[in-house]
């Protein structure tokens, strides 16, 4: 796994390499959130975590970027870091319609827990408007996540329905759910919902999140890791453009 996590990051940085001269957009963000939660599991504990993301467009929508977050999934031995590098591309279909189909790489340096928790993840999604948009998850070699060890490894799926309505040039909403198809891995699935109030201040951002996860994964993660829970993220967005 870790190989496949040098191999996207050197995809990465031959891409960057070759069209630095290209770039259209650099966009990323530094910030802090209450509570690190992804797909409904708490990486933190309900504990607050730092946080960081960059993306880099090139012309024909191809992209790559990354995201870091400091971590604490478990009580006991527990990583302290996520890094995360994906690599894809983006279409506008038509007026109405987009697609985007992305590879990433989620990755635990000095992890030690006795499982691996690292994984490669391929997304595909629809989006329409830029409003509403379905996507599909799949993962062939995830072996645990969050809180969780592994039983085994095997193929995982994610499906998640989201949507964004602007209120204004400084307020927005989104919702989503999403079904974590984790049965090869764990025996069982669940579902994960959110709802979340968007403040824009350029070049400032917060965000009030209420997260929330169904029964189905207190049998495998946590109490601490699920659970409803509310967090606040704020966020220092810059961008460029050449």
């Amino acid at each position: 796994m870790a190989h496949s996590f040098r191999t996207l990051l050197l995809i990465c940085l031959a891409g960057g390499g070759a069209a630095t001269g290209h770039a259209q957009v650099v966009e990323g963000s530094l910030g802090v959130t209450s509570d690190f939660v992804f797909r409904g599991i708490s990486l933190t504990r309900g504990k607050p975590a730092a946080q960081a993301s960059i993306d880099v467009e090139f012309p024909r929508e191809f992209y790559f970027g990354a995201f870091a977050a400091t971590a604490d999934p478990n009580p006991g031995p527990s990583p302290n870091a996520e890094l995360d590098a994906w690599i894809g591309r983006y279409w506008r279909v038509s007026e109405r319609f987009s697609a985007d189909l992305r590879l990433s790489q989620y990755t635990y340096p000095d992890d030690p827990r006795r499982f691996n928790y690292n994984r490669s993840e391929l997304t595909g999604t629809l989006g329409y408007r830029d409003s509403l948009y379905l996507a599909a998850v799949f993962s062939p070699n995830t072996k645990a996540v969050g809180s969780a060890p592994g039983y085994k490894e095997g193929d995982v799926w994610a499906f998640e329905l989201s949507g964004r309505r602007t209120l204004s040039p400084h307020w927005a909403l989104t919702a989503g759910v999403g079904h974590y198809a984790l049965d090869e891995v764990y025996g069982g699935s669940y579902y994960y919902w959110n709802a979340t109030v968007t403040a824009t201040l350029a070049p400032f951002e917060l965000q009030l999140a209420y997260l929330g996860v169904d029964n189905v994964a207190e049998r495998h993660f946590l109490d601490d890791s699920t659970g409803d829970r509310v967090a606040l993220t704020a966020l220092w967005r810059f961008s460029t453009s050449n």
